[in-house]
């Protein structure tokens, strides 16, 4: 009989669970190490500590070079990985879900060293992190998404325009 209750009971969290919305704080806690190579599990938590202490959420990564996380919302994170290396995340909820999924988690990677205005490469996962296709997204949606590439080159402009300028 406790079996039985036990497995209703597990059941029921699971159900439950499955149809609760998470953050990202929580989805970055579960990331894959695989997704994020630089940082460990322990770097990841690091950041989130480092942010609930009101102190800079800064880390050493796996290649010996610092890491900063730049900012953390409930539905955003921006990291600067390396000095030629910036990875943003978005959580978004679907209008329509896709199959059971719900909310996506979206992961751009912006590289700054090949070119001027940077390089952007845009993921989608699932909120267990399996990689899905093209998400059908909103307008809104999709603009937030553009909002990396844009982000980057005007940011990466105001970097160049400043060290121009210093030099001058």
């Amino acid at each position: 009989m406790r079996f039985v209750l036990f497995s209703l009971c597990v059941a029921f969290g699971l159900t439950v669970a499955a149809g609760d919305t998470i953050t990202m704080r929580d989805a970055f806690r579960q990331m894959p190490d695989s997704l994020l190579p630089t940082l460990t599990q322990n770097n990841r938590l690091d950041f989130l500590d480092f942010q609930d202490a009101g102190m800079k959420a800064e880390v050493k990564n796996r290649l010996g070079g610092t890491s900063v996380m730049t900012a953390l919302t409930n539905d955003s994170l921006s990291l600067q990985m390396s000095p030629a290396l910036r990875t943003d995340m978005l959580l978004l909820t679907l209008d329509e879900p896709l199959d059971s999924v719900s909310q996506v988690i979206v992961v751009g990677e912006t590289f700054l060293a090949d070119s001027v205005y940077g390089e952007t490469t845009v993921r989608y996962y699932t909120v267990d992190w399996h990689p899905i296709s093209f998400p059908p997204l909103n307008k809104l949606q999709q603009q937030r998404i553009e909002g990396f590439k844009l982000q980057t080159i005007l940011k990466w402009d105001g970097d160049v325009l400043n060290k121009v300028n210093n030099e001058l």
